[in-house]
């Protein structure tokens, strides 16, 4: 069983409210620095067998969460 896991993040711009998605974390950090809302976001892709697919999206919101360190 094979997984294949894609990391993007949503940057939400604080002024403009555009949306806009990168794969750059370097580049969401800054967008978060400077005040705007970062979603990061998971995609799992697990193939149990040749006639099954699994995929598991999980969203974590960088903003205002206290688990989030912003390293």
């Amino acid at each position: 069983m094979e997984t294949q896991t894609t990391v993007l993040y949503e940057v939400v711009d604080s002024v403009t409210n555009e949306k806009f998605v990168t794969r750059e974390r370097r580049e969401a950090l800054a967008c978060y620095k400077a005040g705007d809302m970062v979603f990061e976001k998971h995609r799992s892709i697990t193939n149990p067998s040749e006639d099954t697919q699994t995929v598991v999206y999980v969203s974590v919101r960088w903003t205002n969460n206290p688990e989030f360190l912003g390293d």
